[in-house]
């Protein structure tokens, strides 16, 4: 019984355990397809995600690539580390997120920074050629260009352009057949910058020394997204950003996604996965055996129940005989079994066999055996 309810427990437990991790998946699969996380989130799947890039990246052996789900005043030190912040509104980063980013690349870090048009001026990204083409009296009323963004201590201006930019990649250094998309263009103020691609004679590209480190900032963030590298990948452009033996840091911070790591968090952090479990295991192990005991629970017994007298060895042995001897046949099995022990007196013999054949059948065994006693000793 006690088996049965056992064996119910476990498979309890077990359809609990699936209804779980099936719960979990599914709502993973939700959150990276419907649009739960933010547009350029390296969690996203569809087609305006950055799931790609960083899957396409962890498979590289050369390549190291993370998440970055911490504020960015936490950052790693930068040395031979590339943090891709895309996904970026051109008035979107606040002073207290530049200063970290322009300490990390002080310090020797490299900064990839991908604007998006989205909400820029009030008019939302265009990527599709024909759709630009079939709609173009759309917005009449805005000017051709506007500056919609602007960062001082970088050097740059972010303009929008209402003609969208789809148009062959003019570059030295990525030779392959793409089309640049977007609205955004950028426009640098200080000198030091190179731009290292256009679309249609505007900047799109542009590299930066930023002390020991340095800052890239592209126009746009499509040409990193799911759909640009599913469809038209420029693998000159991505091989050039993230060379190898580096490692980048996918950041999710600006998103506002950000961990905030409990106990269970800490525990994996620091390697202690194999504790947690033989905690639980040994928690289970001790549910188990406060239930079920490993040995018989002794019964008490009550006042009112009668006590039973046990038995020793002796009464035992002479039950057995009553039970399987008869009364008459006593002294004569005993008389069989004195002859078997060795050689004997044959005149005591005879005259035992002689005393025992002349006393009457009425005669009880304890009476034979009295008369058997005095015989053997006159």
């Amino acid at each position: 019984m006690r088996n049965d309810r056992l064996i119910a427990f476990i498979l309890i437990g077990l359809v609990t355990a699936i209804f779980v991790v099936v719960g979990v998946q599914m709502f993973k699969v939700r959150a990276e397809v419907n649009g739960v996380y933010p547009e350029y989130s390296s969690f996203r799947a569809d087609p305006k995600g950055y799931r790609i890039l960083f899957d396409t990246l962890s498979r590289l052996g050369s390549i190291h690539v993370e998440r970055f789900e911490q504020v960015l005043t936490e950052l790693p030190p930068g040395a031979g580390k590339i943090l891709v912040v895309a996904g970026v509104p051109p008035s979107g980063l606040l002073t207290d997120q530049i200063k970290p980013l322009d300490d990390w690349m002080t310090k020797g870090g490299t900064v990839l920074v991908a604007f998006t048009s989205l909400g820029a001026f009030g008019l939302p990204a265009e990527h599709n050629a024909d759709q630009d083409q079939r709609d173009p009296p759309q917005h009449e009323n805005k000017p051709l260009r506007a500056e919609v963004g602007k960062f001082e201590s970088w050097g740059i201006r972010i303009l929008w352009s209402k003609q969208s930019l789809v148009n062959q990649l003019q570059s030295n250094l990525f030779p392959d057949q793409f089309s640049w998309a977007g609205h955004l263009y950028i426009q640098p103020t200080k000198s030091d910058w190179g731009v290292l691609a256009k679309a249609r004679d505007l900047p799109v590209v542009l590299q930066r020394n930023f002390g020991t480190g340095k800052l890239v900032v592209l126009a746009d963030s499509y040409p990193l997204s799911n759909i640009a590298l599913a469809a038209h990948r420029n693998a000159a452009l991505v091989s050039w950003l993230f060379p190898q033996h580096s490692t980048v840091l996918l950041d999710e911070s600006h998103f506002g996604i950000v961990e905030h790591p409990g106990v269970i968090g800490l525990a994996r952090r620091y390697g202690l996965d194999g504790a947690i479990v033989a905690i639980l295991c040994l928690a289970v192990l001790y549910l188990w055996a406060s239930r079920y005991s490993l040995r018989p629970v002794r019964r008490q017994r009550a006042d009112s129940e009668p006590a039973v007298r046990g038995i020793g060895g002796n009464e035992i042995f002479t039950n057995l005989l009553r039970r399987t001897l008869p009364a008459t046949d006593l002294c004569a099995i005993c008389l069989q079994i004195w002859k078997q022990k060795g050689p004997t007196n044959p005149i005591k013999q005879a005259r035992l066999e002689s005393l025992l054949n002349s006393l009457p059948t009425t005669t009880s065994q304890v009476e034979r055996y009295n008369q058997i006693v005095k015989l053997q000793h006159s």
